[in-house]
C-alpha cells in the first residue's frame, strides 16, 4: 500500500495535467497544499480534537505568494483535569514558488511548528499541488515531503499524499494518507467541508495505521476568513 501511494506521489510531480484554476484551500485534513493566501487575507481556524483539546491557528497573507502565522495548542480544555497550554506558540509559514499552470504544478516551501493529538508537526515541508478540471467538478492532487528533525537534517524524512474533489464552490471532499514513510504510524484521513461565507466548517475522520494511540478519531474545524 505504501509503495503504491509513494509511486502516486512521484507521478504527481512528473506528469503534466490539464490546467485548472488555482484553488484556495491551504490544507486537506492534515496535509498542507501548495496554495497560499492572497495579499490582505486573514484566516483563523480552531480545530477541536479528541481529549478536549483545540488547536488555534492564525494565518495572514502578506503577499499573494507569502503567508505567515502562528499556532497555539490547548490540551484538555473540554473535560476534567488541568488545562494545558502548549507554550510557546509555534510559527507557521508558507511561500509559493510556482503557480498551478498547464505545464507545472503549484510548488511551495513552508513550515508548521505545531500539531495536535498523536500527529507529529510537519516542520519544514515542500508541497506540490495540481488540479484537474472535470467539467463541473475540480479534482486536486497533492503531494508532501517534510521533516521535523533538524539536528541531523535529512535523516527523518516523511511524506504524504492526498486528493480532493470540489463538488461545488462551497462543498469539498478530501482523502489523504499521511506519514507514508513512517514506522507503521501513519494516518488515513477523510475530510468533508462546506463554506458558509465567511465561515467554513470541516469534519475530519482519522484512522490510525499501526501503533498509533488513537485508531479512530473525529475532529471538527471551524474556519473564519476576512480581509484587510
Amino acid at each position: 500500500m505504501k509503495k503504491i501511494i509513494l509511486y502516486l506521489f512521484v507521478f504527481l510531480n512528473l506528469i503534466n495535467f490539464l490546467f485548472a484554476g488555482q484553488a484556495r484551500n491551504i490544507e486537506l485534513v492534515d496535509i498542507p497544499t501548495a496554495n497560499t493566501l492572497i495579499r490582505g487575507e486573514v484566516r483563523v481556524d480552531i480545530k477541536f480534537y479528541p481529549g478536549g483539546g483545540i488547536l488555534n491557528r492564525l494565518y495572514v497573507g502578506f503577499f499573494d505568494r507569502l503567508m505567515v502565522g502562528g499556532a497555539l495548542n490547548v490540551r484538555n480544555l473540554i473535560g476534567t483535569g488541568d488545562v494545558e497550554l502548549v507554550f510557546p506558540p509555534k510559527f507557521l509559514g508558507k511561500i509559493r514558488l510556482t503557480d498551478d499552470t498547464s505545464t507545472i504544478p503549484a510548488i511551495s516551501i513552508g513550515y508548521e511548528g505545531e500539531s495536535y493529538l498523536d500527529v507529529e508537526a510537519k516542520g519544514l515541508f515542500i508541497s506540490v499541488t495540481k488540479e484537474l478540471n472535470l467539467g463541473s467538478i475540480f479534482m486536486q492532487l497533492n503531494g508532501l515531503v517534510y521533516t521535523n528533525e533538524f539536528s541531523q537534517f535529512g535523516k527523518e524524512i516523511d511524506a504524504g499524499a492526498g486528493i480532493a474533489f470540489a463538488i461545488t464552490k462551497e462543498f469539498i471532499i478530501s482523502a489523504e494518507y499521511d506519514s507514508i514513510l513512517g514506522n507503521e504510524d501513519g494516518h488515513f484521513n477523510i475530510g468533508i467541508g462546506y463554506f458558509f461565507d465567511p465561515i467554513e466548517i470541516d469534519i475530519g475522520i482519522k484512522y490510525g495505521l499501526g501503533n498509533v494511540q488513537n485508531k479512530l478519531a473525529r475532529i471538527l474545524k471551524i474556519l473564519y476568513i476576512s480581509y484587510f
